[in-house]
């Protein structure tokens, strides 16, 4: 295992160097992936890396916060990634918040598991796993309390556009 400490402008590029293809999604056409954090642990014969400390991932309009970062990643970049610890996303006008996130990079899929709730000007969602989906922003919620979703639309009268995150 390798500690590496410094600036966040440094973990950037250590992340860049120690992640063969890291800055290329293995599958997709997508921008490239981009992470900043506090500290970096490397472990390269599992090919897995932690990252702690004020986590920032970013890859075109997504952003992903939160206090640690575990990232599998393989020789054409991250394959998958598991956010913990306040937990946040934010894509266009949505913002997510949950206990935990996975981030499935090849199928550019984040979940967010654990009160997991996601608003939209006009709209609100809550339930025990929201499942956003990158690369066309389209949503599905599971079940939560209860066995229940919740929805909450605020009217915009004539404003137009969609409510629904």
């Amino acid at each position: 295992m390798k500690r590496l400490m410094g600036s966040r402008l440094r973990w950037a590029i250590a992340a860049a160097a120690l992640l063969p293809g890291a800055l290329v999604p293995a599958v997709s056409r997508a921008g490239p992936v981009a992470i900043q954090a506090d500290h970096l642990d490397v472990w390269h014969a599992r090919k897995e890396a932690l990252f702690t400390g004020h986590v920032h991932l970013t890859r075109d309009d997504f952003e992903l916060f939160c206090d640690s970062l575990k990232v599998a990643y393989a020789d054409k970049g991250i394959t998958r990634a598991v956010a913990s610890g306040h937990v946040r996303m934010k894509q266009g006008d949505k913002q997510g918040r949950a206990e935990q996130a996975e981030l499935d990079n090849r199928a550019q899929v984040l979940t967010l598991r654990g009160h997991a709730t996601m608003d939209q000007p006009g709209g609100h969602l809550e339930g025990e796993a929201i499942i956003h989906h990158l690369k066309d922003k389209t949503t599905e919620v599971r079940k939560g309390e209860n066995g229940r979703v919740k929805l909450r639309i605020e009217d915009r009268g004539a404003a137009g556009g969609s409510v629904l995150p």
